[in-house]
């Protein structure tokens, strides 16, 4: 599944097996808060990092880019996390036993989150997978990208550092 990235002010659409998907809604938009359970038990909620720079990944096992994208996040979060970046992975597996045993062979160091009902999914427009969005210390979604292509990682990085001077 190749798709074309589309970051910012989202003007471009993404093709996805040919056919073009709408610019995400979301940007310049505040971000649909949640709370999802984590893969240590607890609760996590989207608006207690308020006044940090959050990248939500949303990924499923079978998405064969998630496998590629995860550590590239891993890293990137180690890197910034002391600078006000906060990762939250978000899983959209139905079957949460499947999905932590695929996070368990990734090993980050970043939340899994679940959404086994795929409610946060469609709160954000996922429509392709997996899908990475950035969202800005006032809670605002400032970037999406959907897919994961060799050199994504480095756009991340170039937006991350954006954000976290704003």
């Amino acid at each position: 599944m190749r798709t074309i990235h589309y970051v910012c002010a989202c003007t471009l659409g993404v093709v996805l097996a040919g056919r073009v998907l709408p610019a995400s809604p979301l940007v310049g938009k505040a971000a649909p808060d949640f709370v999802l359970r984590s893969m240590d038990g607890s609760n996590l909620r989207l608006s207690e990092y308020r006044g940090q720079v959050v990248l939500v990944n949303f990924w499923a096992r079978w998405a064969g880019d998630a496998r590629r994208e995860m550590p590239a996040l891993d890293r990137i979060n180690t890197t910034y996390g002391r600078a006000g970046l906060v990762v939250l992975g978000v899983s959209v597996d139905e079957d949460p036993r499947r999905a932590r045993e695929f996070a368990d062979g990734i090993k980050v160091g970043y939340p899994i989150l679940f959404d086994t009902t795929s409610g946060v999914g469609r709160d954000y427009h996922v429509e392709a997978m997996p899908m990475t969005v950035m969202v800005d210390r006032s809670g605002v979604v400032r970037y999406v990208n959907a897919g994961f292509k060799r050199g994504d990682d480095r756009i991340y990085l170039d937006q991350i550092r954006e954000l976290l001077r704003e």
